[in-house]
């Protein structure tokens, strides 16, 4: 990875594919205060940066994040997560990010899982293994994993995960639905890239009113609000620069350029 003005990760980029490296690898990459900055500055420095179509989030060492910095408990008041001071709330803030896939290259455990739970996309390596840990120290599941995880893995696997607080290796993962791919450990973060640039290819405020639909829709229980909804935002589509490159491209026998 390229060098970093940032004390706890590293920042690359491959075409249009924002790479960020979480970089304390000698305490697992343990979520601090300085930690949690860096990691929302650098996705809004990507966000606010055109070249760049979609993020992926790996971390060093053997571990993608053992959670959050556990000195962090001791060293202040403890009210929610140490690293929940911040606004808006990580679910939020990622809901308005470009799209996010986190590449969970070692251990994910706790905060280490909870993250990626709020991102759109979560990609393993077969050594990699991820455990909501809460009740096993004495807490509770936070941002918003409680729900989240139902959503992704059902109410059998998200109870048995959470009360169990158990290590799930990457094959169990994959059956879940916790993960979308699992790959082997050295082509993994490859691979994660390469989906990314497949998403980065497209327009970016599609790829946007896309992420804030399927967020907005998913537990909105009412079918014909949905198409309500999708019907504005396509007519807006259809005015934009992009659809009318979609057809030009069409019409000439080439691949769209949106960029």
């Amino acid at each position: 990875m390229s060098s970093s003005k940032f004390e706890t990760i590293l920042v690359d980029r491959k075409d249009r594919v924002g790479i960020i490296t979480l970089n304390r690898p000698d305490h697992l990459n343990a979520m601090n205060q300085t930690m949690h900055k860096e990691l929302r500055d650098q996705i809004e420095s990507f966000n606010d940066d055109s070249t760049i179509g979609a993020i992926v989030i790996t971390g060093s060492g053997r571990a993608y994040s053992a959670g959050a910095d556990i000195s962090d408990f001791e060293n202040r008041e403890f009210r929610g997560s140490p690293v929940d001071s911040f606004l808006p709330k990580w679910p939020d803030f990622i809901k308005y990010s470009k799209p996010v896939i986190c590449a969970l290259n070692g251990v994910s455990v706790g905060l280490g899982i909870t993250m990626p739970l709020s991102c759109d996309i979560r990609i393993m390596s077969e050594s990699a293994k991820a455990s909501f840990r809460f009740a096993y120290i004495g807490l509770v599941p936070e941002y918003a994993s409680s729900h989240l995880l139902i959503q992704a893995v059902g109410h059998g696997k998200a109870m048995e995960f959470m009360l169990t607080g158990k290590m799930i290796d990457s094959k169990e993962a994959l059956s879940s639905g916790l993960v979308n791919y699992v790959y082997p450990d050295d082509v993994m973060l490859d691979k994660s890239i390469e989906l990314a640039s497949q998403i980065a290819f497209n327009p970016e405020w599609q790829l946007g009113e896309i992420k804030k639909m399927m967020r907005d829709h998913q537990f909105l229980d009412d079918t014909s609000q949905v198409m309500e909804n999708e019907m504005v935002i396509f007519n807006e589509a259809a005015k934009t620069d992009a659809h009318k490159e979609f057809l030009m491209s069409f019409r000439e026998k080439r691949k769209p350029n949106y960029h």
